[in-house]
């Protein structure tokens, strides 16, 4: 089987089984892996410490030289419209989990999914592939980037014409050679409207985001207080944040997915503030199973609803903040104090 045919087969086959994009990239090096060097140098990736693996920062054959080709795919999990959703994020009582959170952790369902898919092509045609879904040393923006998946935004996400950002993100490594997709043209122009609108300033400037000041780095994976300024400023952001995607005009676009297969989560569409910190409370243990929002912890997640119901000025929620004022963890007391002082000043 030639690159042609082995191309067309995994297109084929992945758009046959729910996937919106596939793309492939040939394993070089990238212009893009100096922004990911200048990025660490600059300490915009806060406490992540993970990130500084040198191997994020060369191309993907340092991981096995055998692999030649990258196979860039994504799914579009947009599941509601951006103005529907966007009234919801503006009522300070109900809480705001990011879009990819309401649903089962897409991290398992999509390599199990692709694992099946590259074993029926092995079966076909022999070869060697290793999985990656957000999982492993991989840049995975400047592959999905070459792949001709979409262009990086001024809020560093992959932005496709067609499909919007709204979509995960999943790449193959395979040790044979494709015909390869070239990149699209960048269609943001002169629009700022993520820029403007991160009510952290964490966009610093063009596609460089300074995850210190970043809501979605704030609420899940940092695991200790937050900082006072940022505190009052992450509204009712109690998982990820959406802001800078919500408002992008290739996001207002697109459709919405239709007949998704995936678990939705009701209860973690727009909750109640109240209603959300007591499933957290009592029921937790069961919630957190195949959910993104284990990443945060339990502790993370009450301590984002205390400032997110500080942050709503409505004072009906200061009896439930004062609970946590003497909890024996540290974190939650501390942000409890924060809280308190945010809703009442």
């Amino acid at each position: 089987m030639d690159s042609s045919t082995l191309s067309f087969l995994i297109k084929d086959l992945f758009k046959s089984k729910g996937f919106d994009l596939v793309g492939f990239s040939k394993i070089q090096q990238m212009k893009d892996f100096d922004y990911m060097k200048d990025w660490l140098e600059n300490g915009y990736h806060a406490d992540m410490e993970y990130l500084e693996n040198p191997k994020r920062q060369e191309p993907a054959s340092s991981i096995d030289p055998s692999y030649i080709s990258v196979i860039s795919c994504a799914i579009n999990y947009n599941l509601f419209k951006i103005s529907e959703n966007s009234e919801n994020s503006k009522n300070k009582n109900m809480a705001w989990i990011a879009r990819y959170a309401v649903i089962d952790d897409y991290h398992k369902i999509l390599k199990k999914l692709i694992d099946s898919l590259m074993q029926e092509i092995s079966k076909i045609y022999k070869l060697n592939y290793k999985v990656y879904v957000d999982t492993g040393p991989l840049i995975e923006r400047a592959y999905s980037k070459h792949a001709g998946i979409g262009w990086v935004g001024k809020n560093s996400c992959i932005i496709n014409k067609n499909l919007g950002s709204f979509f995960f993100l999943s790449e193959i490594l395979i040790d044979k050679q494709l015909i390869y997709d070239d990149p699209v043209k960048e269609m943001c122009g002169t629009c700022t409207k993520c820029i403007d609108s991160c009510p952290t300033n964490a966009i610093v400037e063009n596609k460089l985001i300074d995850s210190n000041k970043c809501i979605s780095y704030l609420t899940i994976e940092n695991k200790n207080t937050i900082d006072q300024n940022l505190a009052s400023k992450i509204s009712n952001n109690v998982y990820g944040c959406d802001i800078c995607q919500e408002v992008c005009p290739w996001n207002r676009k697109v459709k919405i997915k239709e007949n998704f297969s995936w678990n939705l989560r009701d209860y973690f569409v727009s909750p109640d503030l109240n209603e959300l910190l007591d499933l957290i409370e009592k029921e937790w243990e069961e919630i957190k199973i195949n959910s993104p929002l284990k990443r945060a912890k339990k502790q993370g997640l009450i301590r984002n609803i205390l400032l997110a119901m500080a942050n709503s000025k409505d004072k009906k929620y200061g009896e439930r903040i004062r609970y946590y004022l003497n909890n024996k963890n540290q974190v939650l007391a501390t942000t409890a104090k924060q809280a308190i002082f945010i809703l009442y000043n």
